[in-house]
């Protein structure tokens, strides 16, 4: 037997080792879950900002369409603050209601109070009203309640547009009263000297039925024209007279033929200003003297620019003895503490030539002071003097100018109750400026402050004579 080969069967080979991964969880937190959560915070932001971008919506219920349909504008003030969204029958049939989209910035508009009603074109006796519509399309108007209303979201639209589309806050509400109805409807016209001043709300039925009531409405620059003794009568209709010149023919204006009207006149002692409710009573006719009276009273819609205030002169008085009998003199008027002193006429500041020595007296603000002493200046009729008074506000010397030229002015003695003064009433003096003659102001009104309208500066003192009236300049 032969010996086996140096080349043997080779051996079995040798499985080899594959290696293999181990997947080990990585430690820590997983941030993936944020991202959706994220998308669902924006989605909601965008979709309740899309929301409120919308404005309010509304419902503005009326007996008749008058053809306004969805996309025509809700308007205030002549611009568009929102828009009919929708016109639907009432479920009864009984109205129509409309949807109304409020723009962002006029959901204040959707407030208790708030009128509505559909602008279109309108002819009655005395006016001619939406002559744009006829064209143009119909529109809803909107008169806001009062501030500070509840939100409310349906309303009921007026038949007609308002009497008074704006009624101001600022404005006077008063109540006239007459046994009978003297022709009077709403919208009567309320003149002073035939310019309208206001008008007739509305007329009616006192509670207990004994008298008729006009509610009438006093626009707010004419508020100060209607004051405790003023007088109203009623202009409507015609005033026929037969004479030994023929027929006469009287007509106020077209329009108090139509719808009557009210005139008011006011004395120049007229008493303070009203406020809303006060009740006046109507006169069929006006007594002569009424048509005379020429009272000067402020008119405009602030007596002041926004910010200033009225001077507060104090009521004072100056005795002094006279003579050999020592007879007592007195004296009265107005005088200003100011910063620099008390300022006032110098009558009233400083012992009169006929006094006796050290018996004048100025008593003012419940105190008496001596006044042997002479003022710290003095010229032009006015004086002033070192005197403190307690418990009494200082007008501020940068307060107090001069006048170049004549300008509406203000006389305050009580504030509550100021006169107006025209620029054209004042004539040049060499003390500062003389009041037309045509005003005659009460002795009661001597050292009364004038202070300017246009910017509520004191600019004189009011100084009444057997001369007549002058508005001294304060010192320079």
């Amino acid at each position: 037997m032969s010996e086996p080969s140096e080349r043997s069967t080779p051996e079995r080979a040798r499985p080899i080792a594959v290696p293999v991964a181990v997947v080990e969880p990585i430690r820590g937190r997983s941030w993936a879950w944020i991202l959706p959560i994220a998308a669902i915070a924006l989605v909601a932001y965008l979709g309740v900002h899309t929301w409120r971008g919308q404005g309010t919506v509304i419902t503005v219920r009326a007996l008749e369409g008058h053809g306004l349909k969805s996309g025509d504008p809700l308007r205030y003030r002549g611009i568009t603050v929102g828009d009919v969204t929708g016109v639907l029958l009432a479920p009864d049939l009984s109205s129509v209601d409309f949807s109304v989209r409020l723009d962002p910035a006029a959901d204040r508009l959707a407030r208790t109070g708030s009128r509505f009603w559909i602008v279109r074109p309108h002819l009655s006796l005395d006016s001619v009203q939406g002559l744009e519509t006829i064209i143009g399309a119909r529109y809803l108007e909107v008169l806001p309640g009062p501030e500070g209303g509840e939100p409310q979201a349906e309303f009921i639209a007026l038949e007609e547009p308002p009497i008074a589309e704006r009624i101001d806050p600022e404005g006077l509400e008063i109540t006239l009263e007459s046994k009978w109805r003297l022709g009077l409807a709403p919208g009567a016209p309320l003149g002073y000297r035939r310019i309208q001043i206001g008008s007739v709300l509305s007329v009616g039925l006192s509670s207990d039925a004994t008298t008729v009531e006009y509610r009438v409405y006093v626009r707010p620059p004419f508020v100060q024209l209607v004051r405790e003794k003023s007088r109203f009568w009623d202009v409507g209709g015609l005033a026929i007279n037969l004479g030994m010149g023929g027929l006469e023919i009287e007509i106020d204006s077209l329009r108090s033929l139509l719808v009557g009207g009210i005139a008011l006149a006011t004395p120049p002692a007229g008493g303070e200003p009203v406020s809303t409710g006060h009740r006046f009573a109507l006169h069929a006719e006006p007594e002569d003297e009424w048509l005379e009276w020429q009272p000067p009273l402020p008119v405009g819609s602030a007596l002041l620019p926004i910010g200033t205030t009225l001077p507060r002169p104090l009521r004072a008085q100056v005795s002094w003895k006279k003579g050999l009998l020592r007879t007592t003199a007195r004296r009265q008027g107005w005088v200003l503490l100011t910063s620099e002193g008390l300022l006032g006429p110098a009558d009233l500041l400083k012992a009169s030539e006929d006094a006796r020595a050290g018996s004048a007296v100025l008593e003012l603000a419940g105190q008496r002071f001596d006044l042997s002493l002479d003022p710290v200046w003095e010229g032009r009729g006015l004086a002033r003097v070192r005197i403190g008074i307690e418990d009494a506000s200082e007008w501020p010397s940068e307060l107090v100018r001069s006048a170049s030229a004549a300008e509406d002015c203000l006389v305050v003695a009580d504030p509550a109750a100021p006169i107006a003064l025209s620029a054209a009433r004042l004539l040049p003096d060499p003390n500062g400026w003389r009041v037309d003659g045509a005003l005659a102001f009460d002795p009661e009104w001597h050292g009364a402050c004038v202070v300017a309208r246009s910017d509520g500066r004191l600019v004189g003192i009011l100084l009444i004579g057997d001369g007549g009236a002058v508005i001294a300049r304060p010192p320079d």
